[in-house]
């Protein structure tokens, strides 16, 4: 395809893309919040569903929030740079680092769900294989469908 044409569906991932940053970084928001005020978090009158949620965040290490949120705020640019790169039809902004978001995305949830509780989501659940649909959508689209696409 020409470069003054974009596909439909390479402009639809970019939106996804751009829809997906904004939620990421607003999640960001939230787990600075989590962080920063879990251990004041009275248990007392919980049932014991919350109460186990809230325990077992509060026993995780520092070090697993760390990693969680570093790969959060990558992954989250990796989605709004490559949306933007497939809107220019751009190759290392495009593809490549769609491809990076991919892989790091993928990364993160293998990560999300070896450390984090049973209680919190942990394991190998549904929202492991939801988590992980986009991402491999993504690197199979940039990869084969949009390839010629991203030339510039």
């Amino acid at each position: 395809m020409s470069a003054e044409k974009r596909p439909g569906g390479l402009t639809a991932l970019a939106v996804l893309n751009f829809v997906f940053s904004g939620f990421g970084f607003l999640s960001l928001l939230g787990f600075i919040a989590m962080f920063a005020f879990i251990n004041m978090v009275p248990t007392e009158n919980m049932d014991a569903h919350a109460k186990a949620q809230i325990e077992a965040m509060q026993n995780m290490g520092a070090w697993i929030f760390i990693v969680i949120f570093v790969m959060t705020i990558v992954s989250s640019l990796l989605l709004l740079l490559s949306g933007i790169g497939y809107i220019k039809q751009k190759r290392v902004m495009g593809r490549y680092l769609g491809s990076t978001y991919g892989i790091v995305n993928i990364l993160n949830s293998i990560v999300s769900g070896f450390f984090f509780a049973k209680e919190l989501g942990g394991g190998f659940n549904l929202g492991t294989v939801i988590g992980l649909i986009y991402p491999v959508l993504t690197l199979i689209l940039v990869n084969t469908t949009f390839r010629e696409d991203l030339v510039n």
